[in-house]
């Protein structure tokens, strides 16, 4: 189970971050350069894609001066390092539920009937014979249900398979280490896992998936948008269509104070923790930085840190 879920888990990333302070005051798409601030050489900022399958390594071919910028730097700067290790870090994670934790202790009688009749409709699997914790759980639906998505629109498994490997940001890793780059991450594998997997409230994550499970026609409707903004390279329209989801289930107890606490933890103090991090990396080497393109836009955006460190943050083509 490790070796599929280890593809899977960039694009998990992708579906809990699903939220940021936006600004309209951005002017690009989804390739930027940075200058400026005694910097001899520019470096290049990158939001990829890391959402489904339906956009992988080889759309970067369409993104206007990706090659030139790529090619241009000696260091690449991706959200994790050494994430071709990341199969041996995911099996220390135990997926299983407690010995003394069932279903029955964590949802009350119609989340429990609910969630035992998409695991029979899925897996056909009855929710008293599910051991795995809600987050991991919620990681196997979310591929199957990728997985069933590309073989009705005609994939076979052996082009399943192959996409599996071609995710934009595991593709962009490689490349740059065949580039003999140096190859930097701005989080361990460790500090992501953590975040995607804490030692948390098991009541709180399986309430959490039984509104994702819930609500899936409109979210998929909606990152179906999402997926066509960002093949728009326009990065207002990302903007537009992230605060669309956002008030698409602003009701919804996934929306709490506490789940927004989340989402800060998952976006605004990352891209801080990032920005804090990132001068002293691109002081001397020209360098290419990838990284979710949920992280660029907003007043705590990528984009936005860098420019108040002083930093020239212009679109580039």
């Amino acid at each position: 189970m490790y070796k599929n879920l280890v593809s899977v888990l960039v694009l998990f990333f992708a579906f809990l971050s699903c939220s940021f302070s936006s600004q309209k005051d951005l002017e690009g798409g989804v390739l930027w350069e940075i200058s400026g601030n005694g910097l001899e050489k520019p470096s290049y900022l990158l939001g990829t894609w890391h959402g489904t399958f339906d956009i992988l390594y080889s759309y970067v071919d369409s993104i206007p001066g990706f090659q030139k910028a790529f090619d241009t730097c000696t260091q690449y700067v991706g959200e994790a390092e050494n994430i071709d290790n990341m199969e041996e870090f995911m099996s220390s994670f135990d997926p299983k539920l407690p010995r003394d934790t069932s279903y029955t202790n964590l949802l009350d009688e119609p989340e429990y009937s609910f969630l035992d009749s998409v695991l029979v409709s899925r897996m056909n699997v009855p929710l008293d014979k599910m051991y795995l914790k809600p987050a991991f759980l919620a990681l196997v639906l979310s591929q199957m249900e990728e997985q069933a998505k590309l073989v009705k629109a005609g994939y076979s498994q052996g082009q399943i398979d192959s996409m599996r490997t071609q995710v934009m940001d595991v593709v962009l890793y490689t490349s740059a280490k065949d580039k003999q780059y140096n190859v930097l991450g701005l989080e361990t594998i460790k500090e992501q896992l953590d975040m995607l997997f804490p030692e948390g409230n098991l009541k709180e994550e399986a309430s959490q998936l039984i509104i994702a499970l819930r609500d899936q026609k409109v979210q998929t409707l909606l990152i179906d948008e999402l997926h066509s903004a960002y093949r728009s390279q326009d990065i207002n329209r990302i903007v537009d269509c992230e605060k669309k989801i956002r008030s698409a289930f602003q009701d919804e107890p996934l929306y709490s104070k506490e789940y927004d606490d989340f989402l800060e933890k998952m976006i605004d103090q990352r891209n801080r923790d990032w920005v804090q991090k990132l001068p002293g990396l691109i002081k001397d080497n020209p360098t290419f930085i990838a990284v979710g393109v949920r992280h660029l836009p907003g007043k705590n955006g990528v984009i936005c840190l860098l420019r108040e460190k002083g930093y020239r943050v212009e679109a580039f083509r």
